[in-house]
C-alpha cells in the first residue's frame, strides 16, 4: 500500500488479538491504542504508513476494494479499458461529495478534482510520484518541465476521467486506489494555499468514509462517520478513538481492554501472566492474525554524512572515533560483510520478545516480493523461482527455505565464514575490529529495547570478532527514534549505520509493487538506505555507493522486467530480487 516502518515493537503481527464491544464506550466506537507519528495530511504528497493509516480513512479513490480485496466503485461507478490496456476510461459518480472537517457539503467530486491531485503531485514533488511519472503519458516530460499539462495523458470530460498510458498496464485499475492518484478540490487547494494538508483537521477535506475531528500529537485522534458520504449507511462505525502510547509498558494494550478501555487488543506472548488470563477469560474470542502483504527487512545506510538527528542536532547518534566511522563505512559496501549480519541476525530470537518462543516465526517473511505473490502458467510461484537464483548467485545458500514462516537466512555458521571472507577482502582499508555499528532504539518502549538487545546478541554471538553493535537509544516519543531514518526526505539525513524494520506494502498486484522501491533512479527506499534520487542533489559518494552495492546492474534486470510480460516477466523479477538479497540490498534479511 505504501511505505511503511514500523517500531520493532509491532513489526510483526501479535500471535493472537481478542475483541469486544467496550462495556463503557457506545457500541459504534471503537477505541485502540497506537504509537502514531502523523507528520501530513497532504495525502497526494504522502507515502508512508504513518500517515496513510489515517488518510486513507478520509479520502477515496477511484477504486476501493470489498473485504476480500476485490475492486468495487469508488469515486468512479464503473470502468474499463481498451484492449491492450493502455487507456483506461472512468464515470465518475454523482453522488459523491466534499466534506468540511465540520461536516459541512462543500462541493461535489468531479472529474477534473483527479487533474488537480497530479498537479498538486508535481508541485510537491510528491513521494510517490516515481510511481506513475513514466507510466502516464507525457507526465515525466511535465514533471522536468519540458512538457505542458496539455500533453499529460489525464483528461476530464465531463464525469469521464481518461488516463492514457506510455504502455499497457493491465493492473492499473488497482493503482488507483493509491493516494498519488487520488483528487483534490482545486477552489481548497487554492484557498489553503502552502497550508493544505498541514497536520490540522480543517486543512484539507473528505470524501471517505471518516472526518478527522481531532488530532492532539503524541495524545489522541478522533474521527467520526462522515454525513456526506455516498455509503453512510453501510458504515457502521460510527466513532474511532485512538490513544497515543510510547509502549513503554508491553501489558498496556491488554490491560486496557480488560478495564473496557480499547475495543481490541493483541496479546503479547512473552508475558505469562497476560497469556493465562487472557487464556482464562476470553479463551473462546481469541485469533491468530494473518501474515499481512507488508514486507519488512534490515536496511544498511550506505553512504552516512550524519551523526546527530537532522531535526535536533543536539541528538548526536553515535560514539565513534573518526577511524570507526571510516571502517563501518568501507565494511557496509562490502557484499559478505552485509551477507554475514544478514546470517548472523535471528528473526525468531527478535520475535519471539513480543510472541513467545512457540509463535515467533508465525509472521516472518524471508522474501521482499511475499513467496506465493506470483505464478507462472505452469504453476511456479514466484518464491520458487527467486530460491533459483539465490542459490545460483550465491553458492553458499543452497538449499535455503525462504517459505514464510521460517528463520530462512539465519545460520550462525554461514555469518562466520561470510565475515571472515569480508575481513580478507577488506584487507588494509580497515584500521581495527570489529566494525562498530550504530543502531537505533526506542528508548520508551521495553519491546523495542528488548529486541534490540536480542537482535545484538544474536549478531555478535555469531560475529562478535567482526561486529560489535552499538544501541544508541533516543529518548523522547517516538517522532525521535523515527527521525533516525524515517521521518527523513534525503539520504544524507539518515543518522543510523543500520536497522531491521524497514519496509514496503504493495500498491497492485505486480511485483514491480516491491521492486521498485530500489530503483536506483527514484526507489522510494532508497533514501533510508542513505541514497538521495537521482532527481535531488545526489552525492558523488552516493553514486559510488550505488557503483560498489551493484544497484546499477540491478536497474538492468528491472528494466528488462518492466518490459515484459507473462512467465517472463515473473522470472525476470525473481532475477532482480535475487541479486538484491545476495549482492547490493538492505532488503537481503527480511524481518518479518
Amino acid at each position: 500500500m505504501k511505505k511503511t516502518l514500523s517500531l520493532v515493537l509491532a513489526m510483526a503481527l501479535l500471535l493472537s488479538c481478542v475483541s469486544f464491544a467496550m462495556a463503557d464506550e457506545a457500541p459504534d466506537t471503537y477505541s485502540m491504542i497506537d504509537a502514531f507519528n502523523i507528520t501530513t495530511l497532504d495525502y497526494v504528497y504522502n507515502n508512508k504508513s504513518a500517515n496513510g493509516d489515517y488518510l486513507s480513512n478520509f479520502i477515496e479513490g477511484l477504486l476501493t476494494q470489498d473485504p476480500h480485496g476485490k475492486l468495487v466503485p469508488g469515486m468512479a461507478k464503473e470502468w474499463s479499458c481498451n484492449e491492450d490496456a493502455s487507456e483506461w476510461t472512468f464515470i465518475i459518480r454523482d453522488d459523491a461529495v466534499w466534506s468540511t472537517s465540520e461536516g459541512e457539503e462543500y462541493d461535489t467530486v468531479k472529474a477534473e478534482d483527479f487533474e488537480t491531485g497530479m498537479k498538486h503531485a508535481v508541485a510537491t514533488q510528491s513521494e510517490t510520484l516515481s510511481l506513475v511519472e513514466n507510466l502516464i503519458v507525457g507526465l515525466k516530460a511535465y514533471i522536468d518541465g519540458t512538457g505542458t499539462w496539455d500533453d499529460v495523458g489525464i483528461k476530464a470530460d465531463g464525469n469521464t476521467l481518461t488516463y492514457t498510458l506510455t504502455q499497457g498496464c493491465g493492473y492499473f485499475d488497482g493503482m488507483t486506489t493509491y493516494s498519488i492518484l487520488w483528487p483534490i478540490n482545486a477552489e481548497f487547494l487554492e484557498s489553503k494555499g502552502d497550508d493544505f494538508g498541514a497536520v490540522d483537521a480543517s486543512s484539507i477535506l473528505y470524501n471517505g468514509a471518516y472526518i478527522l475531528s481531532s488530532l492532539v500529537s503524541a495524545q489522541e485522534v478522533r474521527f467520526d462517520a462522515n454525513p456526506n458520504y455516498y455509503d453512510a449507511e453501510n458504515v457502521f462505525v460510527k466513532h474511532v478513538v485512538v490513544s497515543y502510547t510510547d509502549g513503554s509498558d508491553p501489558a498496556q494494550n491488554f490491560n486496557m481492554f480488560v478495564n473496557g478501555e480499547v475495543t481490541s487488543a493483541g496479546i503479547n506472548g512473552s508475558l505469562p501472566d497476560v497469556v493465562k488470563k487472557a487464556d482464562e477469560l476470553y479463551a473462546a474470542n481469541q485469533y491468530k492474525s494473518m501474515t499481512t502483504a507488508t514486507s519488512y527487512w534490515g536496511a544498511f545506510n550506505f553512504d552516512r554524512q550524519s551523526y546527530a538527528l537532522y531535526n535536533d542536532p543536539s541528538v548526536i547518534t553515535t560514539t565513534k572515533d573518526d577511524a570507526q566511522k571510516a571502517d563501518a563505512k568501507a565494511a557496509i559496501l562490502n557484499k559478505y560483510f552485509r551477507l554475514a549480519i544478514y546470517s548472523a541476525y535471528s528473526t525468531k530470537a527478535t520475535q519471539a520478545i513480543t510472541k513467545g518462543e512457540d509463535r515467533a516465526l508465525d509472521a516472518a517473511r524471508n522474501t521482499l516480493v511475499p513467496y506465493t505473490f506470483a505464478t507462472t502458467s505452469d504453476g511456479r510461484n514466484y518464491g520458487s523461482i527467486l530460491t533459483k537464483y539465490v542459490e545460483e548467485l550465491e553458492p553458499a545458500f543452497a538449499g535455503i527455505n525462504l517459505n514464510d514462516g521460517q528463520d530462512g537466512w539465519y545460520n550462525p555458521e554461514r555469518a562466520k565464514t561470510f565475515a571472515a571472507k569480508a575481513k580478507e577482502e577488506l584487507g588494509d582499508t580497515i584500521s581495527s575490529w570489529p566494525i562498530v555499528l550504530d543502531y537505533p532504539v526506542y528508548a520508551a518502549s521495553e519491546n523495542n529495547k528488548n529486541q534490540a538487545l536480542a537482535m545484538k546478541k544474536s549478531i555478535e554471538d555469531a560475529i562478535g570478532d567482526y561486529v560489535s553493535v552499538n544501541l544508541v537509544y533516543l529518548e523522547g516519543n517516538s517522532s525521535a527514534y523515527y527521525s533516525a531514518f524515517y521521518s527523513i526526505s534525503t539520504g544524507e539525513q539518515n543518522s543510523i549505520d543500520f536497522a531491521f524494520g524497514a519496509g514496503w506494502g504493495p500498491d497492485y498486484g505486480d511485483p514491480l509493487t516491491y521492486i521498485n522501491c530500489y530503483n536506483v533512479t527514484n526507489g522510494d527506499m532508497l533514501n533510508y538506505s542513505g541514497l538521495n534520487l537521482a532527481s535531488e542533489i545526489e552525492s558523488e559518494s552516493g553514486k559510488a555507493a550505488k557503483e560498489a552495492i551493484g544497484l546499477y546492474e540491478v536497474q538492468e534486470v528491472m528494466d528488462q522486467a518492466i518490459a515484459a510480460v507473462g512467465d517472463e516477466r515473473i522470472e525476470l523479477f525473481a532475477k532482480c530480487e535475487a541479486m538484491l538479497l545476495t549482492s547490493c540490498s538492505p532488503s537481503a534479511k527480511p524481518c518479518c
